[in-house]
């Protein structure tokens, strides 16, 4: 029994006229039969002269391509793993939901979802979740190459980065980049290190800034060293009055160069439970320190908070974006690097597959230039 794939063709200025061609399949036996005929008479046979192909190739066996929207869908399910929750945000009925992954696991046969006894994508739906991810990919960098030919310096840019180090420094590169490209949208996105490096993987992110660069160690992230931090000790020059003794003054001299943390414990310090730099200084270095203040909200060590009541650990990048805003009597000493401590340094990422329109290269040179000149600045 023959399978035929069925071909239209539609007669210019002639609806009702169409070609049919029948095609065997099977290679051994590969023929082509097309006849014209008339719709309204299906047995009057015409002679056959197509001039525009119109219907799509059938094939009685052979699946209809899958929806591209159904692909997304899933993904943004495999998200949440909760269709009620996943429906909302899309706005969409938790019933279309259902259909479009029901349709997608009819389509390919298997199970994307175990539903009992909670949510969890099946070895299928993890296998589906990385082929569309890198198709969101290929898609989003069609566009990109595309917007790039059309030449017009528009569309958005998103960049994530990990808390306080390089999220303090977003506000003045938004400022030098959007000089040269107001009609890009910058959309900015504050998460910790191994959430960004999910996203970059995705294709979420275009680019990424962070400083754990041990989660960045993957073999589709670029990763480029931007700037060498080290920790600074910020303190009123009343609490040293209050805590340190009397020569205060020969104190801060000899203290210009760097300082021991050792010889600072007796002042009140700042704790942040959500930082380890802040408890890391003094373990590395042998001594307790005095926490009288113990938030788990980073900015709450920054200086102008808690600073008449006790002094704060700090980083060289943060103390070079504060030092212009800060009062006389708030005074900076910077930490002798402890020795076994890690710091990392500061690092911009990205996806080796991710195309980047030239917005988005031209804001990873924006960002180098300008933490080359903060080095450049301010050495160690």
């Amino acid at each position: 029994m023959f399978i035929y794939n069925i071909i239209l063709w539609r007669f210019k200025n002639a609806k009702n006229l169409i070609v049919i061609s029948l095609t065997n399949p099977f290679p051994d036996k590969y023929n082509t039969v097309r006849v014209k005929t008339d719709i309204r008479n299906p047995l009057r046979i015409l002679p056959m002269i197509p001039e525009r192909f119109v219907f799509a190739q059938s094939h009685c066996n052979e699946r209809k391509p899958m929806d591209t929207t159904s692909l997304i869908y899933f993904a943004e399910a495999a998200k949440d793993l909760n269709f009620t929750r996943t429906a909302k945000r899309l706005f969409i009925s938790q019933q279309n939901l259902s259909n479009h992954i029901s349709r997608l696991e009819e389509h390919y046969g298997v199970k994307l979802f175990e539903r009992r006894p909670h949510m969890a994508l099946t070895y299928a739906g993890e296998v589906m979740l990385s082929y569309v991810a890198r198709f969101r990919m290929d898609e989003d960098n069609l566009k990109n190459a595309f917007a790039d030919i059309k030449e017009k310096e528009q569309g958005v840019l998103k960049i994530g980065c990990s808390p306080t180090r390089t999220n303090i420094v977003m506000p003045k590169l938004a400022e030098l980049f959007l000089k040269e490209y107001p009609n890009v949208r910058l959309q900015v996105y504050q998460q910790h290190s191994s959430i960004l490096a999910e996203q970059l993987l995705s294709g979420e992110l275009d680019i990424g800034l962070t400083t754990d660069l041990e989660v960045f160690h993957q073999p589709n992230l670029i990763t480029s060293n931007l700037f060498q931090d080290s920790l600074y000790l910020m303190v009123k020059r009343s609490l040293l009055e209050q805590y340190m003794g009397d020569d205060i003054d020969g104190l801060i001299e000899r203290s210009r160069g760097g300082i021991d943390i050792r010889d600072f414990t007796a002042l009140p310090f700042v704790d942040v439970q959500s930082a380890n730099i802040f408890k890391d200084v003094f373990k590395y270095a042998g001594c307790t320190p005095n926490f009288i203040v113990t938030t788990s909200v980073l900015t709450h060590a920054l200086p102008s908070f808690y600073e008449n009541v006790a002094a704060s650990i700090t980083t060289r990048t943060i103390y070079l974006h504060l030092a212009p805003y800060m009062p006389e009597d708030l005074l900076s000493f910077r930490i002798n690097p402890v020795p076994g401590m890690p710091l990392h340094d500061i690092a911009i990422v990205r996806h080796r597959r991710k195309y980047l329109q030239r917005h988005g290269q031209r804001f990873m040179e924006i960002t180098s230039e300008y933490f080359e000149k903060l080095n450049s600045a301010h050495p160690l």
